[in-house]
């Protein structure tokens, strides 16, 4: 199956206040944002040089993109994989059967440090993959592996044996997803089917359904739904379902706020736990941010407030998933903090997402 994809440019960065540090962490994002719909693969086809040996693959940063990144993994067959992933995202990758190994490390960890690990772990690696200049890209390139492929983006290609590069046809936006699932396809392998995208086994859901909200973003208050919409919303479904206040660990006050107004305690959840509670949930309420990744993860059914971010670009991957967007002349700005009077939050109203909401956990 064929699908569309991006490439990765060396544009110059736009000079806004971008989508916290999601987006604002990692330069790189913003000028891959797709422009265009059809992939034209050039001719000279990258190759992974294993024996018996590891392939290693340094994890996006972020949850998002770790989630946009698996798939991809997944199709990468018949290899060894060890994962080189910071503490938020080494969860995920725990729960990938694909991967063998998973190195864990902190966000803030130098190349020194993740090298250390790496040795530690006793791993012959023979090939790496990074897709953006990060601490364990380093770390890749120090310890000497001879064979090492990552996307032509800017201070990343210094650490490459080899960049894998992706033309293109003008054409409408695409998701984050295609660009990794092109880079894999490159290297001689199928990632484009459905199991690769498939939850892990899910547990035994509860006799009451949990609806779980999240109203926080880590993206900032400008990718948030009002708080007294979210507390009409919850009021709609309290009673048919036990409803669980998430706090995202970065910006919990939404949260608080939503808990107090509705008489409930709110869930602190963070990592592996996280995840395995969202994988209990009949679905997820929330704002814009990484939560919906990890519910989108697991299964489980996110009905997802988009605002300044583009819900074509990074939207949570599934068809089980809806999105409520209102295009605004200011859409697509990726700014955290709203420098006019967020229309394009203010107006979805909670007519409109009662309907979705309904329609989605069968109400």
């Amino acid at each position: 199956m064929e699908t569309p994809t991006i490439t990765a440019q060396n544009n110059s960065l736009p000079s806004i206040r971008s989508l916290s540090r999601d987006i604002l962490a990692h330069p790189p994002y913003l000028p891959l944002m797709p422009e265009t719909s059809q992939a034209v693969l050039s001719q000279d086809r990258p190759y992974l040089q294993l024996n018996e040996g590891y392939l290693a693959i340094a994890s996006p940063n972020s949850i998002a993109e770790a989630c946009f990144s698996i798939p991809a993994v997944r199709g990468i067959q018949a290899v060894r994989i060890v994962v080189v992933a910071n503490h938020e995202t080494a969860p995920l990758w725990r729960k990938v059967d694909e991967v063998s190994r998973v190195v864990e490390h902190s966000r803030s960890d130098s190349a020194r440090k993740i090298i250390n690990l790496i040795r530690e772990s006793n791993l012959n690696i023979e090939s790496t993959i990074a897709w953006e200049d990060s601490s364990a890209a380093q770390a890749f390139a120090k310890i000497g592996v001879k064979n090492r492929l990552g996307f032509p983006i800017k201070k990343l290609v210094r650490h490459l044996t080899q960049s894998v590069e992706i033309t293109q046809k003008p054409g409408p936006v695409v998701h984050r997803v295609q660009s990794y699932l092109h880079f894999v396809k490159k290297l001689g392998f199928d990632p484009f089917h459905a199991v690769y995208f498939a939850p892990p086994t899910r547990p035994q859901a509860p006799d009451l359904p949990i609806l779980a909200i999240s109203p926080g973003s880590d993206f900032g208050d400008a990718a948030e739904w009002p708080i007294d919409r979210f507390t009409e919303l919850a009021r709609e479904f309290s009673g048919r379902f036990d409803l669980a206040i998430i706090a995202h660990p970065d910006r919990p006050e939404p949260a608080i706020a939503l808990a107090k107004s509705l008489g409930k305690v709110i869930c602190s959840y963070e990592g592996a736990e996280l995840i395995n509670f969202l994988a209990t949930c009949h679905g997820l309420i929330a704002s814009d941010s990484s939560i919906p990744h990890l519910a989108s993860f697991v299964g489980t059914p996110s009905l997802v407030f988009f605002g300044p971010n583009e819900p074509e670009w990074r939207r949570p991957l599934g068809k089980i998933h809806q999105v409520i967007y209102e295009h605004v002349a200011c859409s697509g700005c990726l700014l955290n903090k709203c420098p006019l009077d967020h229309r394009c939050m203010t107006e979805i109203t909670s007519a409109k997402a009662l309907a979705k909401a309904r329609a989605l956990f069968g109400e």
